[in-house]
């Protein structure tokens, strides 16, 4: 078995519907000045400032919006897409980490680039793997930003 992730980035950037989204920035105070390397901490902390505004599984995308909004789908689903929509983090490189019963299946690196930009990968699918499917959105620091989920199950 093989999974193949394909990855788009389009210029369109409309925010119709917040399904999750997480904005929060760690602030740290200090009262001694800081070192060389805690500058930069800090600087590329304040980089990685940025949020999802949206978040949709869809089974294709169509001039940059997604076809379907979907929570539960068929196992007879050949491809799954995970599309978002991210905001303040121009520049920056997200990833899509693809979960499936806990364990990371695959990633797909997004290269964002304006400040409100589109960007989506697919993930190719094979009947067996029905159960419980989680796509974080990492930034370029690791912290996780946002996060979507589905489920994937055989036709009743």
């Amino acid at each position: 078995m093989s999974l193949t992730t394909t990855v788009y980035s389009p210029v369109t950037a409309t925010v119709l519907l917040t399904l999750w989204a997480s904005g929060a920035v760690r602030a740290q105070a200090t009262e001694a000045t800081p070192t060389g390397a805690e500058k930069a901490a800090i600087a590329a902390e304040a980089t990685a400032a940025g949020s999802v505004t949206r978040a949709v599984f869809t089974t294709a995308v169509v001039d940059g919006e997604p076809t379907d909004f979907l929570t539960e789908m068929e196992n007879t689903i050949p491809e799954v897409a995970f599309f978002t929509v991210l905001e303040g983090m121009a520049g920056q490189t997200v990833t899509h980490r693809w979960k499936y019963n806990g364990a990371v299946m695959a990633t797909a690196k997004l290269d964002v680039k304006h400040d409100v930009d589109q960007v989506w990968s697919t993930n190719k699918m094979e009947p067996e793997w029905t159960g419980a499917w989680d796509v974080e959105v990492v930034d370029g620091s690791g912290q996780i930003i946002g996060h979507g989920s589905f489920v994937f199950a055989a036709p009743l």
